[in-house]
């Protein structure tokens, strides 16, 4: 994690060496990451909708005493992303996510592949993936089930539709109150640009692709908005909320955009007690999901805060 600081705080700069450095800590454990049972599903119509399960090895029992399932949505800003990258260490991320988090929370781990710009994405196409994603979990695992749902960048975008958006009411109700067969126990936002206000002028033509015309109002502060003046945002007022960052994620498209989006929900008296803002110290925007799964501690700090809000939010 040294290393990261020189690379500067600009997603586009970071990737490839952020990628490089990783590379020989994930390499070390790839009997380990590999070990861990995972196996693809599909979950829709579409060829982009399909899923990965990885399954705790027998004996690893849920840290919240519950069968729970947590669903991870990845980042790639709406243009690219997988749930295996096939192309990058033969196959170890997201295997490796998936990995630390079963084994070290007891969870079933489902990561999502959902459509990107490529295969017609536009929005709210994120949020039906995911809302598909919820349905399929809820017919798959054992019941009652208590999900968790943690959506990383672009991915974060998607979760903040599910929730938000006036298109997935009934599902969100019905997992948020427990009606359903899975009950919504807390999400996290991991490194999300909540607005584009910001963002780097090359991003224009892909956020018009995938938001249209009025991008503010359909980005995650936009949705916020709306949901707080005609008072939806009151069926999350039993749902914890993590915000997650790293001190070296970009100011001008994350972290500023990440204090406005704050500043909004605290202001919601229905839901303003169960924000809960970290930071991922000496992470950059690329690093989190790399650092999992490398029995690194300080690279894997970040996934214990996670696992102790998971814990204090299932009331274990």
């Amino acid at each position: 994690m040294e290393h990261l600081a020189p690379f500067g705080t600009a997603i586009q700069d970071v990737i490839l060496p952020t990628f490089k450095v990783y590379a020989p800590l994930l390499l070390k454990q790839a009997d380990k990451i590999r070990a861990t049972h995972r196996e693809t599903f599909a979950y829709g119509q579409n060829p982009r909708q399909k899923l990965d399960v990885y399954t705790p090895s027998a004996g690893v029992k849920p840290v919240t005493g519950n069968p729970s399932v947590l669903i991870f949505l990845y980042g790639g800003g709406l243009v690219r992303g997988d749930k295996i990258n096939a192309n990058y260490l033969d196959g170890l991320v997201y295997a490796n996510l998936g990995h630390y988090f079963a084994e070290s929370l007891g969870f079933e781990v489902v990561i999502v592949d959902y459509r990107l710009i490529m295969h017609d994405a536009k929005f709210p196409s994120g949020g039906e993936d995911l809302k598909l994603a919820v349905d399929w979990v809820q017919d798959h695992f054992p019941k009652p089930l208590d999900i968790y749902i943690m959506g990383n960048s672009a991915g974060g975008v998607h979760l903040a539709t599910y929730l938000l958006t006036p298109d997935f009411a009934t599902s969100r109700q019905q997992i948020s109150n427990g009606t359903s067969a899975g009950r919504l126990k807390g999400v996290i936002f991991l490194s999300v640009p909540f607005h584009f206000e910001r963002a780097q002028a090359d991003r224009s033509e892909t956020l018009r692709a995938y938001f249209g015309d009025d991008v503010h109002a359909r980005c995650p502060l936009g949705l916020l908005e709306a949901s707080k003046h005609n008072r939806s945002i009151s069926e999350l007022q039993q749902v914890p909320v993590m915000v997650l960052n790293g001190t070296l994620d970009p100011e001008d498209e994350i972290l500023l955009p990440r204090d406005d989006f704050v500043r909004e929900w605290k202001a919601s008296e229905a839901v303003a007690s169960n924000l809960t803002v970290q930071l991922m110290e000496g992470h950059n925007h690329i690093s989190p999901v790399l650092g999992v799964g490398t029995a690194v501690p300080t690279e894997e700090a970040w996934a214990r805060q996670v696992t102790d809000f998971i814990i204090a939010s299932s009331g274990t």
